[in-house]
């Protein structure tokens, strides 16, 4: 249907050429779908890249739609260098309703009741065209023996219960109800970001960069992401050695399996407690503007920066091969054997 608008966009124009050139009236121009969809797009866009305190801005990369709906796919991009954060994709819904395209982005209000009205179809090939763009893992980066000997996420003798595992939830994330809210450590490793300033549950807002979050370094091409993590729920030993967050990434912080670096929660895009577990070979920081002011302080043009992994592969825990993690069903209960 989009590539039809276009067409008839061109009809039209060789219509009102051709009443000038017979004498008669030239029609009054109507507004077509496609030119609407497109300056609701640009528009869209626009106020997104517009506030100055902005670090960063959006550029398309693709979309995908159907004669209902339009996603878009924008990359984050450094305003600085005009380099894109890798593994950072964004969506933006177009949805028409009563003839008229609106627009919700990350952060808006209306953001996942947007996303609700995609058809079955266009939500399946909008997940297809992401899976393309995201930045994936290098196969061989880690030798196959390094990515099974990683724990659960959560201390020696505690119970956790699968909600979503690779095979629902998508290559190397996991989530987990647990039954104590204490968080540690899958593997030894270095924190490299630590940050649990924010206060808010952004679900229907689709702002993820509300998220609490701890990564760790585990050896060269294998981090651990543990997300919704509560408020001043880090310890103090990694925070203060860690310092504030920032884009310098200067957080080196040892710690052990088992070691407890925060505690469940529900902060970010999330529907209710628990732990989103993620496991990639990079990891970076972006830095988003604080429009819901997570940090309670009144100011909301300051950046929010926000830690994720990128290029996932699956690891085998507790003893269990990856492909075997990957089959553990909803509600399975898991106890930690830390040895």
């Amino acid at each position: 249907m989009l590539i039809r608008l276009r067409w008839l966009s061109s009809l039209s124009s060789m219509v009102a050429l051709l009443c000038l050139v017979l004498g008669g009236a030239i029609p009054t121009p109507r507004v077509l779908a496609q030119d609407s969809l497109e300056s609701t797009i640009e528009a869209a866009i626009a106020r997104l890249n517009t506030s100055p305190a902005r670090l960063t801005f959006y550029r398309e990369i693709g979309r995908v739609g159907d004669d209902a709906a339009v996603v878009v796919f924008l990359e984050v991009v450094n305003r600085e260098t005009h380099s894109a954060y890798p593994g950072v994709i964004d969506w933006l819904y177009v949805n028409r309703v009563n003839a008229t395209w609106t627009a919700a982005a990350p952060g808006d209000p209306g953001y996942r009741a947007a996303a609700r009205l995609l058809s079955d179809a266009l939500s399946e090939q909008a997940n297809a065209f992401d899976k393309e763009v995201r930045t994936p893992a290098e196969p061989g980066r880690v030798a196959e023996a390094a990515l099974l000997d990683y724990e659960l996420p959560f201390p020696d003798g505690a119970y956790g219960t699968i909600t979503r595992s690779t095979n629902l939830h998508g290559t190397g994330r996991i989530d987990f109800d647990l039954t104590r809210r204490e968080v540690s450590a899958v593997k030894d490793g270095y924190v490299v970001f630590a940050s649990d300033s924010s206060a808010i549950q952004t679900y229907h807002s689709g702002a993820w960069w509300y998220w609490n979050t701890v990564i760790i370094e585990h050896g060269a091409f294998q981090y651990s992401l543990y997300g919704h993590l509560a408020p001043d729920s880090i310890p103090t030993w990694i925070k203060d050695a860690c310092g504030t967050p920032s884009l310098t990434l200067t957080c080196h912080v040892s710690v052990h399996a088992g070691d407890v670096i925060g505690l469940e929660g529900n902060t970010g895009n999330s529907t209710n407690p628990h732990l989103h577990v993620e496991f990639g070979q990079a990891y970076g920081v972006v830095p988003y503007l604080d429009a819901h002011d997570g940090d309670a302080d009144g100011i909301r043009d300051e950046n929010v920066l926000a830690g994720y992994v990128y290029g996932e592969h699956n690891v085998g825990l507790n003893g269990s091969l990856p492909d075997e993690v990957a089959a553990w069903a909803y509600l399975t209960v898991l106890q930690s054997r830390i040895d």
